[in-house]
């Protein structure tokens, strides 16, 4: 090596035997497309939490993150774009970011109530048939989840998907 060093070889690009280095700029690309997941993934995961289709009460650790990041790659080369043409700063980043998070709660809490009005009225229809006698005479029996509520939920998933589908569900919370 030469007196030029490390630092040398890192200005110009190339090492001494004549090989080039990888620059940071050769990382830029792989840097927006990463910041474009994660703004992709900031809209799925309040979605994916809140709407039980994803099943995330039942998904645990890394295949829920690679599940988010899967659906968060979908619109990826869109957002990427965007944000290449609009320059965006640091601070409008973060703003944009917290507007993705506000919209998948939103999103979420909309997509989800269909599930919850038939899963509440699962919870009504056992409730009146005496099912939760036991957890209303003694709370700390455990968790309030009534049979009919649950089958009910299930079923709404079930047409859910079978008629629809989940690209129609995928569709709706991109537009």
């Amino acid at each position: 090596m030469d007196r030029r060093g490390v630092a040398g070889a890192a200005a110009s690009g190339v090492r001494n035997d004549g090989q080039h280095l990888m620059t940071a700029q050769a990382f830029v690309p792989y840097f927006d497309l990463l910041l474009s997941i994660a703004l992709g993934m900031a809209r799925i995961y309040p979605v994916a939490y809140l709407v039980p289709v994803f099943c995330f009460q039942h998904l645990r650790g890394l295949p829920r993150h690679a599940v988010v990041f899967a659906l968060g790659m979908l619109p990826a080369s869109g957002i990427r774009q965007a944000l290449i043409d609009a320059q965006v700063n640091w601070l409008s980043l973060a703003g944009l970011m917290f507007k993705e998070l506000v919209l998948g709660f939103l999103l979420g809490v909309l997509l989800a109530m269909p599930f919850w009005l038939y899963e509440s009225v699962g919870a009504l229809l056992d409730n009146q048939r005496g099912a939760l006698i036991g957890g209303q005479l003694n709370p700390a029996l455990g968790t309030d989840t009534t049979p009919l509520g649950h089958l009910f939920k299930e079923m709404t998933i079930l047409l859910l998907v079978a008629t629809l589908g989940i690209g129609t569900l995928t569709q709706l919370i991109w537009t």
